[in-house]
């Protein structure tokens, strides 16, 4: 294809694209690519957004039929593009640039080139970074006028034009919300919209006192409802859509003279509000309304959120749809019966949560940051495999991982993008992945690609490692984490220093068990010598792993330094059950510490949790702790009514009251209940 742009690249800078598609008769295909971002429209109806999360070298290209949109004659396709012009976690800046053609019977009947009509979009505009991960959003003004069209020019990017190595996500009609507070606010202060949501002063009035209607009737979204009121700087609404939600907002406001809003989303309203701000995340977007009714349907960006708020700068305006139409991808979901209601619901809440945190490739959360990262995926997809019964999806996501590897052997912190940090042991679980992934369902093609990589992963770890175990990486391009608790976090994240040596306890573990899968994967293909070289590497880890047990405690170290061992935590203390060659009676007195790991050692988080049960289990028999376990913890949430499962048992106040509601990893369930209740 053609690729195009326009004569100047801005940074996030939002261009439209028009050209006359002639039409006769038969299957037409829209064949789509953009570097960062896309919709699309035909006779003015939407019909795909949702570039593929890429990299230059493998450039994903939709293809979406677009029979059904088209009629004899001419017809109009209009493109909506955004170039990112800087490195956030979700994505690389490349070449700016969008291709096109649409295919008729074989036939290119329309296509992107030199005399494709362009402009800069008149209602998008850069707004304020969003978070670290998810980078630049959007302001939105209803009041400019559309730009003239002009000529576009063709780009050399470089792109190596691939097909869409997923499906395409389901979008659904827009969920229906209920209104939960209204009134009236004063702003205070704030660098950002969000900020601004968040300090103003708000006054709650009742829902009859603003609109003059029943709040048991009229609340739920379903007909417009009008806000008046007098006092501060304007008025504001809330809206609940009932559950944690993640997709594309859909608004309709009408006012009766030109003013700004601000629109923000979160998970909760601990604040007595919606918390749109937190520690540099802004949760917001400004927007310039016209004298009459603004509509806008974003399908550039997604929303993680069951509250969305509004605050208009006017005394009254009517809200007529302020919404999210939820966007998953279509996975299948396996129906399982544990008879017993409670049980079904921790599960099926399980599986929520794992399809809200999977899109373009897995999430860890839809909120706050959207990206891919080694060990939150490789969870998901163990977790998703009895919960979807999908293999080629984990694949994708794997070969993001090692496609975007560096030069030092390790994946990047978070696929497709450029990091200046990486996490060591989010390679080691990647390797991991993979190996599930072939024990799920084998795919000798994908095992045959990707093998490369991890050859030169595994290299990387065996240069830094002895018959004492893996060593600690000291320089600052590593961040040692392993997971959120003292001792195991990695300490600060972008450091000057470089470390003083140590060996490292899970990390050891982790490159056994990786070592080990990856050498029969290479076995499996008959590739002899390399599988002895990793099995040898995997006995060497795993016979390392006997020198972190320190007798006096009666427990595995989580560090070594200096030859003292040092940090004690459930965590090492699972790794050692599952892959050290230790006793049964050695094995059954750690379990017991993981059942009351208080005063002992530093118990896991959710992150690590199947680790811990899997343990258990070993040690057990059986899965009745776990299972028993998994009720307190993630069936707490449900009677507190939680509709996805969070980040840590501290909600939404741990990170300093930025945790996540939603949470890939927290769905041990569906993987825990599965396996052992099945």
């Amino acid at each position: 294809m053609i690729w195009i742009w326009a004569e100047s690249v801005k940074d996030n800078g939002y261009l439209q694209f028009k050209t006359a598609i002639p039409y006769k008769e038969g299957k037409a295909i829209l064949r789509i690519s953009a570097d960062y971002k896309y919709v699309a429209y035909v006779n003015g109806q939407f019909v795909s957004c949702g570039q593929y999360a890429d990299l230059p070298a493998y450039k994903s290209v939709d293809e979406v039929d677009v029979t059904d949109y088209l009629r004899a004659g001419d017809n109009e396709l209009l493109v909506t593009s955004v170039h990112m012009g800087t490195d956030f976690a979700v994505s690389r800046t490349m070449t700016a640039g969008l291709a096109f053609e649409v295919v008729c019977d074989g036939k290119v009947i329309a296509s992107s080139n030199a005399d494709t009509l362009c402009r800069e979009h008149a209602g998008y505009q850069k707004g304020d970074i969003f978070t670290p991960q998810i980078g630049f959003g959007y302001q939105y003004d209803f009041t400019k006028e559309e730009a003239k069209w002009g000529k576009c020019r063709v780009v050399e990017t470089g792109f190596n034009e691939m097909p869409r190595p997923i499906k395409k996500l389901n979008i659904a009609d827009p969920e229906i919300g209920t209104v939960c507070a209204q009134g009236i606010y004063q702003a205070r202060f704030g660098k950002t919209v969000a900020e601004v949501m968040q300090n103003a002063w708000l006054s709650t009035l009742r829902f009859n006192e603003m609109t003059g209607k029943d709040k048991i009737k009229d609340a739920k979204l379903v007909a417009p409802v009008t806000f008046t009121a007098e006092g501060g700087d304007g008025t504001f609404a809330i809206v609940n859509l009932g559950k944690e939600t993640c997709g594309h907002l859909t608004l309709s406001v009408t006012v009766d003279k030109p003013c700004k809003a601000m629109l923000g989303w979160g998970e909760h309203l601990t604040d007595l509000r919606v918390r749109t701000e937190r520690a540099g995340r802004n949760f917001g977007i400004a927007l310039n309304l016209k004298a009459g009714e603004n509509v806008l349907d974003d399908y550039l960006y997604r929303m993680g959120a069951q509250y969305l708020t509004i605050f208009v700068e006017n005394t009254s305006f009517t809200l007529n749809a302020l919404s999210l139409r939820e966007t998953v991808y279509p996975f299948k979901k396996v129906k399982r019966d544990f008879k017993d209601r409670f049980l079904n619901k921790i599960y099926e809440t399980g599986v929520r949560t794992l399809e809200l945190c999977a899109h373009e490739h897995y999430e860890d959360c839809p909120w706050r940051e959207q990206a891919l990262y080694g060990g939150d995926s490789r969870s998901q997809m163990l977790f998703g495999y009895s919960a979807f019964e999908e293999y080629d999806y984990p694949r994708a996501s794997l070969l993001l991982f090692a496609r975007s590897m560096n030069e030092d052997g390790l994946i990047e912190l978070c696929a497709p993008a450029r990091a200046a940090i990486t996490i060591p042991s989010f390679t080691a679980y990647w390797l991991i992945a993979i190996c599930d992934n072939a024990e799920a369902d084998y795919n000798e093609a994908f095992v045959k690609e990707i093998l490369p990589y991890t050859e030169k992963a595994l290299a990387a770890f065996m240069a830094r490692s002895d018959a004492q175990g893996a060593n600690m990486l000291p320089e600052t391009r590593y961040w040692n984490f392993h997971e959120w608790c003292d001792g195991l976090d990695g300490g600060e994240i972008f450091r000057e220093k470089v470390l003083s040596a140590k060996k490292d306890g899970p990390l050891t573990v982790l490159l056994a068990k990786a070592a080990k899968g990856i050498a029969a994967l290479e076995a499996k293909i008959g590739n002899a010598q390399k599988a002895a070289e990793f099995d040898a590497y995997a006995s060497t880890m795993q016979k390392a792993i006997a020198g972190f047990y320190d007798e006096e405690k009666g427990l595995y170290a989580s560090y070594i330094e200096e030859g003292k061992k040092a940090g004690y935590h459930a965590y090492m203390q699972a790794l050692a059950i599952c892959e050290g060659d230790i006793s049964k009676e050695r094995i059954a007195a750690l379990a017991n510490v993981l059942k009351a790991p208080e005063g002992k050692v530093v118990d896991c988080t959710y992150s690590t949790l199947v680790i811990k049960y899997e343990a258990i289990i070993k040690a057990d028999g059986n899965a009745d702790y776990c299972v028993e376990d998994i009720c307190k913890q993630f069936g707490g949430m449900i009677l507190q009514g939680a509709t996805s499962y969070w980040e840590t048992a501290l909600g939404e106040a741990d990170f300093d009251d930025a945790g996540s509601l939603c949470h890939g990893w927290s769905s041990v369930a569906c993987y825990i209940f599965a396996k052992y209740l099945a």
